[in-house]
């Protein structure tokens, strides 16, 4: 088995290798956005959608990609696995094209999705509104590789259980001759259950901005946004229920003076803060201001800035582990420099720059949905710190279809969030999550291809870390992570796709508490997960999709140790009135 799986990665690393540069194109934080679209979800940390309906804006104006998905996330980076972006925000456009929106669909095992969007109409007024909410879930059969998870002292194979995402919210838009304010107001909920509890995350969330939108030789910019969760976990398990109640405020904004077409001074100011209660009790803050100056002239780019960070934080009955213990270093670089060698084809650039995270509770759901305080191991707030990320790239384009994006860097970093376990006595595990310093060397490539026919992005991401002879207790990154979608469309009516994602195994050594002079070196294997897709559009009104997944039945673990087995397929209709 361990020979098959190994030949079925090589095959799906190859594979994404040997693609012809014709099919490429860059990956995007948002690729979905065109001025025909009506609307566009917002991404957080996150590269893809699982599924993506491939009906272009040509055809279809009203469109929505919703970008995270239950154990189907893409990947960002070696060491940064997303299951959710939990931050999805359909944005208003002035494209008053489709009023009601409607995608939902199942399969085997159960992946019921769920997406609806009502717009209302306000004739010229300069308001937009839309009424949203959406779900992803998993329900069926997890199944576990090398280590296996607890019940009742027993180590467990296979367990049944699920995970489950809500979103649903109103939010809207108002513009003026010389800017706009927006607003996102809802409801955010994840649950889910496992061997050893039952979770029911749910969460108030409020989003409001507020900018100018000026094209002026001189004038003065502004740019305020402010967010603010409550959440609450309830999380239920043999020992009883123990809740934690989570208050986030986030501000952020940017201001200064224009001073002319291609010089402006800009001050960046953050207020970060996280408060706990209930079975634990803690909170953590993060200020920082940024001055700097930026200069666009002829084909220079050039942005010098410094951040000036602070953190703060207390706990109480936090037990043994103190928390708390990334410090940060107070000054770090804000430099964005580039030169663009081929006008409108090439562009090279040189960015380097570093910061603090809290790295609050929900955030970590997002990472990692699985995790609960009730595995224990590590502490449940503490600061990551990057000293430095600096990297040299260059991006563009040619002839328009064939875009590129290709750098290199280094990054520095202290009390960085990973992946970690609770190790058993017989070689079982449970998820949990581990802090380490660590200095990572990576290169990464985001290629891709646009025609009227064919869509294709191609992600490859190297990254190499000192951190399995330096650190204990957790998993060193993913060396090599890889992402295809390519898509092809036969006039417009009928869209197949070819979708991959694959990533090398990782591993870690750990704390042996039967053994301390034998600490255990647990791995967690590599993957290719292959997927195909189809959808049939009967017209702008309605369209047919399908999709399978894991079409190598492998045991495709993103999050260690847990992981849905086999083969799926989902299939649904889309509805746009």
């Amino acid at each position: 088995m361990e020979m098959n799986r190994r030949i079925f990665f090589m095959t799906a690393v190859a594979v994404l290798a040997l693609l012809p540069e014709s099919f490429m194109r860059a990956q995007n934080l948002d690729p979905t956005v065109e001025v025909t679209r009506a609307y566009v979800a917002g991404k957080v940390e996150v590269d893809k959608p699982a599924i993506r309906m491939a009906v272009p804006d040509t055809v279809l104006k009203f469109d929505m990609d919703f970008d995270y998905s239950v154990n189907l996330s893409p990947f960002r980076g070696a060491y940064k696995f997303t299951p959710y972006a939990v931050d999805v925000r359909p944005e208003p456009s002035q494209d008053f094209g489709k009023t009601f929106f409607l995608r939902v669909g199942a399969g085997y095992p159960l992946h019921p999705l769920a997406d609806l969007v009502v717009t209302p109409r306000f004739g010229k007024a300069p308001f937009t509104m839309s009424i949203y909410g959406t779900n992803r879930s998993y329900l069926g059969t997890y199944l576990a590789s090398g280590l296996t998870p607890f019940k009742d002292g027993v180590p467990r194979e296979n367990y049944k259980g699920y995970c489950s995402l809500t979103r649903a919210g109103v939010n809207g838009r108002v513009d003026w001759k010389r800017g706009y304010f927006s607003f996102d107001v809802g409801y955010f909920g994840n649950a889910g259950k496992d061997t050893v509890r039952t979770r029911g995350f749910d969460a108030f969330t409020a989003d409001v901005r507020v900018a100018s939108n000026r094209r002026d030789s001189r004038y003065f910019f502004y740019d305020v946004n402010m967010k603010y969760l409550l959440g609450r976990d309830g999380i239920r398990s043999q020992d009883g229920v123990r809740k934690l109640v989570e208050n986030d405020f986030i501000l952020k904004a940017s201001l200064g003076p224009v001073l002319s077409d291609f010089s402006s001074v800009i001050v960046d100011l953050g207020l970060d803060v996280s408060d706990y209660a209930g079975a634990f009790s803690s909170y953590s803050a993060n200020v920082s201001i940024t001055p700097k100056y930026v200069l666009k002239k002829n084909r220079w780019r050039l942005g010098l800035g410094v951040q000036l960070s602070f953190l703060a934080g207390g706990d109480w009955g936090s037990g043994p582990v103190r928390m708390h213990t990334g410090k940060g270093q107070y000054v770090y670089p804000a430099i964005d420099a580039g030169f663009m060698a081929v006008r409108d084809h090439l562009d090279i650039y040189f960015v380097s720059d570093g910061g603090e995270n809290i790295n609050r509770y929900s955030d970590q759901l997002r990472r990692n949905p699985y995790y609960s305080i009730l595995y224990g191991g590590t502490p449940l707030l503490d600061n990551s710190v990057e000293r430095v990320n600096a990297a040299l790239g260059l991006r563009g384009n040619i002839a328009s279809k064939f875009t590129f994006d290709v750098r290199g860097g280094y990054a520095c970093h202290n009390n960085l969030l990973l992946d970690s376990a609770v190790p058993g006595a017989d070689g079982s595990a449970m998820p949990a999550i581990g802090y380490a310093d660590c200095n990572t060397w990576y290169l990464k490539a985001d290629l891709g291809w646009r025609s009227q026919d064919l869509k294709a992005d191609i992600s490859l991401d190297y990254r190499n870390t000192d951190i399995l002879g330096n650190a204990r207790n957790v998993f060193a990154p993913e060396e090599f992570t890889a992402g295809a979608d390519i898509v092809y469309n036969w006039r417009r009516r009928v869209y197949a796709g070819v979708h991959c994602t694959a990533s090398l195994g990782c591993s870690g050594w750990f704390d042996n508490p039967y053994s301390p002079e034998s600490p255990l070196l647990l791995n967690v294997p590599g993957y290719a997960d292959l997927g195909v897709s189809l959808e049939y559009r009967f017209n702008r009104v309605l369209s047919l999709w399908m999709y399978g997944g894991n079409l190598l039945n492998m045991k495709v673990m993103r999050t260690p140790f847990v992981c849905s087995g086999g083969i799926w397929f989902n299939a649904g209709i889309t509805l746009s009135l």
